[in-house]
């Protein structure tokens, strides 16, 4: 018989030219991780840039809490204070509730004692010590681009698994009320910003499906500067175009 023929790569040097030239113009300091999920292909700018993680550590905290759930070793069912575990996971991710993630981390902290660190090391974060989320100190953690891809690309094995917990927390991430980073289909996308600190990231679930991270030190305390906004949706608009999943 003859040979499965492979994907068609589109990650070619063309296209990181394309994808450079853009970045290459942009103010401040940015810095991406895609990845083609068709071939597995990857591409990087300013990876070794790092960031205030800002609400992006919230993606593998609740990816964590989740693989804890199965095991047994925490219950998302139980009820405190008028909510759920499930609950406090759906406003941390669909509307970045920090309320929501101070009383998951009184709860159960991420923190090197929990493992939690550990957790982020097995991703392959670059820095994952100093990662963590309580209830008293918040969330810190300095991080890459890459670090939010390689979180997307666990949270996508965990979703692919398809078990009750992996489509709840996938539901939860496609239900995510921002519109930053711009996708050509339906997306599980997580944000941050804070000061000098505005990123996206997602997984697109287009005919080509991908993964997206892009950080950048636009961000301030109020809303998103709409500069950071605008360029996020060109350069989400040039990734679909490269991947061919534009309008």
């Amino acid at each position: 018989p003859a040979p499965t023929p492979l994907p068609e790569t589109l990650l070619t040097d063309e296209a990181a030219a394309q994808l450079d030239a853009f970045l290459d113009g942009q103010p401040g300091s940015v810095s991406v991780w895609l990845r083609d999920l068709v071939t597995g292909d990857t591409y990087t700018y300013g990876e070794s840039a790092g960031f205030y993680c800002a609400s992006t550590l919230k993606a593998p905290y609740a990816l964590w809490l989740c693989q804890k759930d199965e095991t047994g070793e925490i219950d998302l069912d139980s009820s405190w204070n008028g909510s759920t575990g499930w609950d406090r996971i759906y406003k941390m991710i669909t509307v970045s509730s920090n309320d929501a993630a101070h009383g998951l981390a009184g709860m159960w902290p991420a923190t090197a004692d929990t493992g939690f660190q550990d957790f982020l090391a097995q991703l392959g974060f670059a820095s994952p010590e100093g990662c963590e989320i309580t209830a008293e100190e918040g969330i810190h953690g300095w991080v890459t681009a890459q670090d939010g891809g390689l979180s997307m690309q666990a949270l996508y094995d965990y979703f692919e698994t398809g078990t009750e917990d992996a489509e709840q927390l996938k539901q939860a991430f496609l239900d995510a009320q921002h519109d930053y980073l711009w996708f050509p289909a339906p997306a599980a996308k997580k944000y941050g910003s804070w000061d000098s600190a505005f990123h996206d990231m997602g997984i697109c679930y287009s005919q080509r499906p991908y993964i997206l991270s892009v950080f950048t030190s636009y961000g301030t305390q109020d809303e998103p500067p709409a500069e950071g906004i605008e360029m996020m949706q060109q350069f989400g608009h040039l990734v679909a175009e490269v991947l061919g999943q534009g309008e």
